[in-house]
């Protein structure tokens, strides 16, 4: 009986979970409309174009449907994004939706190693910080977390491609690969993750090019987040081991070690969960110069050139995957974090 109320509960959580999910998606996507169709320029005239003539501006708005009431614009825009059709791009003229897959797949496996990173190493760090409280190596990692948060990324990926490229040669300036490879061993696109093509497609020269071309990026891109989830793991299982129920279970005979690493860190786990979700959000932020200075094709590249030339559509279409993400990342974290503890309500 208890744990079919427990089964309940839990459907319950997921339920509303969803729901606020699809809440927060169309509020997402009506806040986004509203404010293409406020920024100032005429996308039609954009959209031609230089040196465009009045009957051809006039053209491309009845083909983007500019000349319909803001509300047939909304119900029309609504419907597309069912269809995974946010628009044509003013600047490529393909459809958006498109050229966002290409080059999310790009960012995304940064963002997934980035990720997977500074989740392992930072919980890693914060439980033995916390474990050896007050010891030299608390200390230092204490020390290299602080810096960790400080230092902005832009920053960082310089450093990085000042001492690891240009006085060390170790690894490449920029790029995802060698460009003589793209000719000689070129990756067949299968999911477009370049590892996991290379992998598949047998072409290991590729994949160990790729991954070289990578680790500076990703490095640049999981410290600050190593850095939070590292300090808050350690202060959330210090707080944990305080408790009284923890003090109860420690007179009742367990051993510090059982204490420590199962009741302790499993309890301490549920902030930090949701701080991960949060770094899903920031990592991909930061995609936008990373990608610009490491010269990567993906997400942030795309998002700066639309910018820079007035993309709309492309921006709109950033905009609502970035913001797709982030919604869901967190809502897989409560959802989660209900799983470890399921006093969350």
């Amino acid at each position: 009986m208890t744990k079919k109320k427990v089964s309940n509960s839990m459907f319950l959580f997921v339920c509303k979970r969803c729901v606020g999910l699809i809440a927060l998606l169309i509020a997402l996507s009506t806040l986004v409309f509203f404010f293409t169709r406020s920024l100032p320029g005429d996308v039609a005239a954009l959209y031609i174009g230089g040196n465009a003539k009045p009957e051809q501006i006039e053209r491309a708005r009845i083909e983007l449907g500019l000349d319909k009431p803001l509300f047939v614009q909304y119900k029309k825009y609504m419907g597309k994004l069912l269809q995974a059709d946010i628009g044509v791009s003013m600047r490529t003229h393909r459809p958006v939706f498109k050229d966002l897959i290409e080059k999310a797949l790009m960012s995304f496996e940064l963002v997934v190693w980035a990720l997977f990173i500074a989740t392992f190493f930072g919980v890693f760090l914060g439980v033995i910080a916390a474990y050896l409280k007050g010891s030299l190596l608390d200390e230092a990692i204490k020390w290299f977390t602080s810096a960790a948060v400080s230092i902005p990324i832009f920053f960082l990926a310089l450093l990085l491609q000042l001492f690891f490229f240009n006085y060390l040669r170790w690894f490449p300036l920029q790029g995802r690969m060698d460009s003589f490879l793209e000719f000689s061993n070129p990756i067949q696109h299968i999911t477009g993750f370049s590892m996991i093509d290379t992998l598949i497609s047998g072409n290991l020269k590729a994949f160990f090019n790729v991954a070289w071309h990578m680790v500076l990026p990703v490095t640049a891109l999981f410290v600050a987040p190593l850095g939070t989830i590292a300090r808050l793991t350690r202060s959330s299982l210090l707080d944990v081991m305080e408790q009284d129920y923890i003090a109860a279970a420690r007179a009742s005979g367990i051993s510090e070690r059982v204490l420590f690493f199962y009741y302790g860190l499993r309890n301490a786990l549920s902030p930090v969960l949701t701080v991960i979700g949060l770094s899903v959000a920031f990592i991909l932020l930061s995609t936008f110069y990373v990608e610009m200075i490491f010269n990567w094709p993906g997400i942030g590249y795309y998002s700066l050139v639309a910018i820079t030339s007035l993309d709309y559509t492309a921006l709109m279409g950033v905009v609502l995957m970035i913001g797709t993400v982030f919604v869901i990342a967190n809502t897989m974290m409560d959802i989660l974090r209900r799983i470890i503890d399921p006093r969350i309500k």
